[in-house]
């Protein structure tokens, strides 16, 4: 079966499914995999579930809880996507090298990521990294901050490729004691640049305003 793209949404649920078997050794509930992604309404949650295994990336056992199957991971397509392009040469004289120092942090600038939410937070980030073929080039995990800098593609822009660490990051929140499911854990500001000289002045400027610097 060729699998169809997946809507961003929907790439989330699979990403946190699979995890989360990875991690536990069974499936999540609708539940949980709605208070990971951010959504209340398990309908949605449901949803995004049918259209996952409409695609052909999931199997469930209808009426049964706990029973999705990954059985076509995204990452695997990303990695055949990327054998094609060398194959075809679609990428011949295009340079992948785009580097962008990225910052953001904690609700409050509250310490939670400590003990399990940093190695949590780690895996999540290298996982989207490994699903759109970027490259993590630094990472350093602060109790109340996160800082990265990361290859990416031309295509790829710079608000992308923040949002969607920043959103696979949240993830940990189930891994923090004590933060709520439904507060987010990221602050709105953030860094953005490719000027990576001047990452550290405006990592600072964002701990110390709140601000959001490109």
């Amino acid at each position: 079966m060729t699998a169809k793209p997946l809507t961003r949404q929907q790439q989330n649920v699979l990403t946190f499914v699979s995890t989360f078997q990875q991690e536990h050794g069974y499936p999540p509930t609708l539940r949980e995999i709605g208070d990971a992604i951010g959504l209340a309404n398990i309908n949605a949650v449901r949803g995004h579930l049918d259209a996952l295994e409409k695609k052909g990336y999931i199997i469930r056992t209808p009426d049964k809880a706990r029973s999705i199957q990954v059985i076509q991971s995204a990452s695997r397509l990303s990695r055949v996507k990327r054998t094609l392009h060398r194959i075809l040469r679609t990428d011949e004289g295009v340079l992948y090298r785009i580097v962008y120092g990225l910052a953001w942090a904690t609700q409050g600038r509250a310490p939670l990521l400590v003990g399990p939410a940093i190695d949590g937070l780690r895996r999540a980030l290298e996982r989207e990294a490994t699903e759109h073929g970027w490259k993590i080039r630094q990472m350093q995990i602060e109790p109340d901050h996160v800082i990265v800098i990361v290859e990416t593609w031309p295509n790829h822009s710079a608000q992308r490729t923040a949002h969607r660490l920043r959103t696979a990051g949240g993830t940990v929140r189930r891994h923090v004691p004590g933060h709520s499911s439904g507060k987010a854990l990221w602050e709105k500001g953030y860094v953005v640049t490719t000027e990576l000289e001047l990452l550290e002045e405006l990592v600072s400027e964002l701990l110390h305003d709140g601000g959001r610097a490109e």
